[in-house]
């Protein structure tokens, strides 16, 4: 009985297997397996792979220095019938992993089981350390221009494809420019004969971006703006030439951020996230903390422990709606009444937090000081005593509702003037009341108390990348208007400057 093409066709996701194996006697011993969440970046967009039975892709990592070892087996190989043949599993994964990964198995389990390698250290320097039980967890970080970072970084690019949907590698040429910080989680655990204590757990990558030329005051009347001259031969490159890197400010952009799957769910994600955010704080050079184009889950991690931070100070656990501020039917929304704005920007520089994402984070601040009965209050069933608490506290929730407005009105102007009238304040209500919905789900999280609070936080689900995109790329996100059809729970936006 003839076979039909089914047959062999296999799916890449469930072929592939991802280990983490340690040196026992001379072989290796895995500790840990796990399957990829996407595979089409190697394998195409249907994740297919044709020209075999019983196949399985072998993916073994030395669960300390990461060193990659491909191993395929398989039942039956589809015999080429002109032009059709099997698929070329090497020349597929060889664009993403070193060439010693293709290595024969024996030549793999002599490597990792190197005597030298019983005394492996992460490359780098030791960040931050803690201990649970008989095991430490520890942060190191390095400089992309480091050759044993590079070396890493090449044995871990396969898993932006495998991990981060729409994740792009970076790129070899601009490891050496020095721009990139990577930042790497291991777990240390009793010393043992055969293998280094150490286990490869994630990773997160940074890139610094340095502002080139500043904005200009503008030029008084009658008098044209002054232009910035350059050299003829000049290639716009930095620093100028009486100026070094040390001395310019930058914007420290999270790109990459993997948690391998056999690690998710213990808050390690949490910890390696506010480490690199106490980091960059800490550093002076540093101006501002940005994510490039985080995923949802991501999104809450960084809500939790961003809020939390923002909580330990005195100035933001003392932000409060002014209740007596004017608002006109007519005209703007008077936000520097309802909250003054020149203290808030110059707190907001203090702790280094990009723009929008400081303002969505005043704005849970707020929301959390409003009674629930209270944001409820335009459904009958829900309307709370007619007491003068109630009424200023209903003021309150009107006047925050018209600053989560405003935003929401610059950053999706060019959308919504394309309405009419009525039809931009329903659209521009729900939207809002959409970003209400999802700020009380993540205070939510934040109602247990100091120590369930931590507690909630270690726990947030760790699918949590950032999507990797060239960096020159800036990312859309935000409370996006849809115009065709009905918000999710997610709300997103498309906003001007760095998240």
């Amino acid at each position: 009985m003839a076979s039909s093409p089914d047959d062999w066709s296999t799916q890449s996701n469930d072929a592939l297997h991802i280990s983490l194996v340690r040196p026992e006697n001379g072989a290796s011993k895995t500790i840990n397996t796990f399957h990829p969440k996407f595979t089409y970046p190697i394998f195409g967009e249907e994740e297919s792979i044709f020209g075999y039975q019983n196949l399985k892709i072998h993916l073994r990592y030395n669960a300390s220095d990461m060193r990659p070892g491909v191993l395929i087996t398989y039942s039956k190989r589809f015999k080429a019938v002109g032009d059709v043949e099997p698929t070329d599993l090497k020349e597929l994964l060889s664009d993403f992993l070193p060439e010693n990964a293709f290595q024969k198995s024996p030549a793999f389990d002599a490597a990792i089981n190197d005597p030298n390698l019983k005394d492996f250290t992460p490359p780098g320097k030791l960040l931050k350390s803690h201990e649970e039980g008989d095991a430490a967890y520890e942060i190191w970080y390095g400089n992309s221009a480091d050759p044993a970072i590079q070396q890493l970084l090449r044995r871990l690019q396969i898993l932006v494809a495998l991990f981060i949907e729409g994740g792009t590698a970076i790129d070899d040429a601009e490891w050496g420019s020095g721009r990139w910080t990577v930042f790497l989680l291991y777990k240390k655990g009793p010393a043992t004969g055969d293998a280094s204590p150490y286990t490869f757990m994630g990773y997160c990558t940074v890139y610094n971006y340095y502002p080139i030329i500043p904005k200009l005051p503008l030029a008084a009347p009658g008098t044209q703006r002054k232009a910035i001259s350059l050299p003829a031969n000049s290639d716009t490159a930095i620093p100028f030439p009486d100026q070094s890197l040390s001395d310019l400010p930058i914007r420290s952009r999270l790109s990459q951020f993997i948690i391998l799957p056999p690690f998710q769910g213990g808050g390690h994600g949490a910890r390696l996230y506010s480490t690199v955010f106490a980091h960059y704080q800490s550093d002076p050079q540093t101006v501002e903390i940005t994510i490039e184009d985080p995923n949802e889950a991501f999104d809450d991690l960084r809500d939790l422990n961003d809020l939390i931070y923002l909580r330990s100070l005195p100035e933001f656990q003392a932000l409060k709606i002014n209740t007596a501020a004017e608002v006109r039917s007519k005209g703007r929304v008077p936000s520097d009444e309802i909250l003054e704005q020149a203290p808030l920007n110059e707190l907001r520089k203090k702790v280094k937090i990009a723009p929008r994402q400081f303002q969505r984070l005043v704005e849970m601040q707020l929301l959390s000081s409003i009674p629930p009965s209270i944001r409820k209050s335009g459904q009958l069933e829900h309307l709370p005593p007619n007491t003068l608490a109630t009424k200023m506290k209903q003021r309150e929730y009107r006047l925050w509702g018209l600053l989560v407005k405003q935003r929401l009105y610059k950053h999706n102007k060019d959308s919504l003037i394309q309405l009419e009238h009525g039809e931009r304040i329903d659209k521009l209500g729900e939207v809002a009341g959409s970003v209400e919905e999802d700020y009380a789900r993540l205070l939510g999280k934040l109602d247990g108390g100091e120590d369930e609070v931590k507690d909630e936080l270690l726990g947030v689900p760790e699918a949590i990348e950032s999507r990797a995109t060239t960096p020159g790329k800036r990312a859309a996100e935000g409370d996006e208007l849809d115009l065709s059809v009905r918000q999710s729970k997610k709300v997103k936006v498309e906003d001007a400057e760095e998240e």
